[in-house]
């Protein structure tokens, strides 16, 4: 997904934000689903490899028919492995870590056709939204049976090399879709969104090995091991150049992750207008 593609949808977003339109009803659901990554450790964004169980909440208010805004809380497992890379790099590389994201993001969401929750009238549509996303991650990863946290050990030579340890809070912003299906009172949903971060270290891997001896020096023998996890790096039949400043990862490619599941919501209001018909109370 492009950048010029993204910001076309945040465009859209604020148009839709202060478009003058009449409140109709609000919602309130849960989301069941799943979470994966796409970065360095996982080359590609719906990667099957490294689905993790998630879950959310969310309050929608619907603007009319076509337009809504919600606000989504969501909770969910990453994680990726080079033992699931395509290139004999990757899996030289041997790098690998987990992590859990919480989300919270506002959203905008545009309906392709007329809906409204509880009216058989109106029975489904597709539908998309975007937003702007503030999420939270720790990337970790085990050294033997010991599961560490990386950002502290600096494994890129952050703290030590003139750079800062980067934040674990950052900006994404949600690009997805679905469908919404009537049933009864209620609603059903099933959703998928992606999330392009702004920060290129989700898995702990961005641009280069450090130089062990000052890392050695500064966090200690996890940090070395946790750094280069290289096949190559630790093979003793016969001497390695040095590994200082090669590249670990790719820093102009921020990573990407996905929450997408089932969506099961209830009307919060009992009565409405009909816009077109005369006007009369309804009880859902």
């Amino acid at each position: 997904m492009s950048i010029r593609f993204v910001k076309y949808c945040l465009v859209l977003v604020l148009f839709a934000s202060f478009s003058s339109v009449k409140a109709q009803y609000n919602e309130f659901g849960i989301m069941l689903g799943g979470s994966t990554y796409k970065g360095e450790l996982s080359e590609h964004t719906f990667n099957t490899d490294f689905v993790h169980p998630a879950f959310g909440a969310f309050y929608r208010h619907n603007w009319d028919r076509r337009w809504s805004w919600k606000i989504e809380l969501n909770y969910g497992k990453i994680s990726g492995d080079d033992a699931y890379g395509s290139t004999a790099y990757q899996r030289d590389r041997n790098l690998s870590f987990e992590s859990t994201i919480l989300e919270l993001s506002p959203q905008v969401e545009f309906n392709f056709l007329p809906y409204e929750t509880g009216r058989p009238d109106y029975p489904f549509t597709p539908y998309l939204f975007t937003g702007i996303s503030v999420f939270t991650f720790n990337p970790k990863a085990y050294l033997g049976n010991e599961l560490y946290e990386l950002q502290p050990l600096g494994t890129e030579g952050q703290g030590i090399n003139g750079t800062k340890k980067y934040k674990r809070t950052a900006i994404a912003i949600p690009i997805g879709g679905g469908v919404k299906i009537n049933v009864g009172r209620f609603g059903i949903g099933i959703e998928v969104g992606a999330r392009r971060s702004y920060s290129d270290y989700i898995d702990d891997v961005s641009t280069v090995y450090p130089d062990p001896a000052l890392l050695q020096a500064a966090n200690g023998t996890a940090a070395v091991l946790l750094s280069n996890r290289s096949f190559l790096a630790n093979d003793t039949n016969f001497v390695q150049p040095p590994f200082n400043f090669k590249q670990r990862g790719d820093s102009n490619t921020p990573d990407w992750y996905v929450f997408g599941g089932v969506t099961i919501y209830f009307r919060l209001t009992s009565m409405l207008k009909d816009i077109c018909k005369p006007f009369k109370f309804r009880r859902y």
